[in-house]
């Protein structure tokens, strides 16, 4: 299948985010309206099948999530225009709720920067030491024979360095603290999507309680990106926020949660603590792996003694 341009609709797949839904005409008719918004479920699925036509291996993965988060979306959209419809609503309302549910799916966690946690929540950020300083911790022979591995690998997308540079830091972590607990990786977390408060999470760890969804409380979560993580710290206090008032809604209040944002090779530390978030003066380094895994045993050891 030939490359074509981008649609626009519900999500620009270019731009990894959503844009505005096709509008309805005022003086549409009710019929006229669920054409409309069929037309952009069948552009959603279009998208998703060429983008898989003609990406190569590599890159296929950076569309097909917000691909297929699009055709979610225009689901949704499609599915809620139809009731409408049937239960008699106008062309007026159902354009109404559309741009409602677009409206609520743009606002996820990486659709957040410092400055909008502190308008939207109410929280000062600021920069502090969150660590002393610790003994390194020695990795062991199979995490040194996995960074190795994949040290002359060309790749450097986020999808790579997720899943091959830091997954095996992760399980590592893990390993020495299984009996305490749990990590998911990809999962959504949502705590409250009106004010934006979900999305899926690269890593989060939370006490381990043997269940399938996420248990809690989340103590800790690690987004993983490409590059640039001074531009990525607004996502990562945003699932923090998110994480923290998870707990609270499910009956494990916990007034402190960590956050870290990485590039595979750099590593930096967030803590949240009521109504402040702090970022670490000092970034972590993949060379430093001992420095590294001393950072996060510190901060599982602080709630281990807590919880």
């Amino acid at each position: 299948m030939g490359r074509h341009q981008p649609r626009l609709g519900l999500l620009n797949i270019e731009q990894n985010f959503m844009s505005t839904p096709q509008p309805i005409p005022q003086a549409a008719s009710t019929l006229d309206a669920l054409r409309i918004v069929a037309a952009e479920y069948d552009a959603a699925v279009t998208d998703l099948v060429d983008k898989c036509g003609w990406n190569s291996n590599d890159d296929i993965q950076e569309y097909l999530r917000p691909a297929q988060k699009r055709v979610e979306l225009a689901q949704k959209v499609w599915q809620k225009s139809f009731d409408l419809a049937k239960s008699g609503a106008s062309a007026k309302e159902i354009t109404t709720t559309a741009e409602h549910i677009n409206t609520v799916a743009t606002m996820a966690y990486s659709s957040f920067s410092l400055s909008d946690i502190t308008k939207t929540f109410g929280v000062s950020v600021r920069y502090h030491t969150l660590l002393p300083s610790l003994p390194s911790i020695a990795p062991s022979e199979k995490l040194q024979a996995a960074l190795r591995l994949v040290e002359g690998l060309p790749s450097r997308s986020e999808k790579f360095k997720s899943e091959a540079i830091v997954f095996p830091i992760i399980l590592e972590i893990w390993e020495r603290n299984r009996s305490v607990f749990t990590f998911y990786s990809g999962d959504t977390l949502t705590a409250d999507p009106e004010q934006g408060l979900s999305g899926e999470c690269d890593f989060i760890f939370a006490k381990d309680t043997g269940s399938l969804v996420i248990s809690t409380p989340a103590v800790q979560l690690v987004e993983v990106k490409k590059d640039g993580i001074e531009s990525w710290l607004g996502q990562c206090a945003a699932q923090m926020l998110g994480a923290k008032m998870y707990n609270e809604n499910n009956g494990t209040p916990l007034e402190t949660i960590y956050g870290c944002v990485t590039t595979g090779d750099d590593w930096l530390f967030l803590r949240l603590t009521g109504k402040e978030i702090f970022v670490d003066t000092r970034k972590y380094y993949l060379g430093q792996i001992g420095e590294l895994l001393a950072a996060f045993q510190y901060i599982l050891d602080y709630y281990k003694a807590i919880l």
